[in-house]
């Protein structure tokens, strides 16, 4: 699995390894919770969302300063920060948004992608 960073580059997400640890002062932004615990959480949902991310960020430039690690990622997109975390103890993807104004865009966007995850993988 990779997904096109610019012309040059390319991510492969499981090539990640180090584990974001949450800091004290939590993750800032509204969180959405996608909840999996019921079914489960299959393996590369969260590295597909990724990809899907990093290359939405690419095409509308905002590429720069992301945070990437095995389990977060920090993105910039058009509508604004976007930051993801999967947990898969809890079976969870949460994903926070820094922007009120846009956070019902971006969620949409969000769950958009995770719908073709599903169709794509199931």
């Amino acid at each position: 699995l990779l997904s096109e960073w610019d012309r040059e580059s390319y991510l492969v997400p499981s090539l990640l390894r180090d584990t974001y640890v949450i800091p004290k002062a939590g993750i800032s932004g509204h969180r959405c919770v996608y909840d999996f615990s019921l079914c489960f959480l299959p393996s590369g949902v969260f590295q597909r969302l990724l990809c899907l991310c990093v290359e939405l960020s690419s095409r509308s430039g905002g590429n720069t300063n992301l945070k990437l690690y095995k389990n977060f990622a920090s993105i910039k997109l058009k509508l604004g920060v976007v930051h993801l975390l999967e947990n898969t103890e809890a079976q969870t993807i949460s994903v926070y948004v820094e922007k009120a104004h846009s956070e019902a865009k971006i969620l949409n966007v969000i769950q958009s992608m995770l719908l073709k995850v599903n169709h794509d993988v199931m």
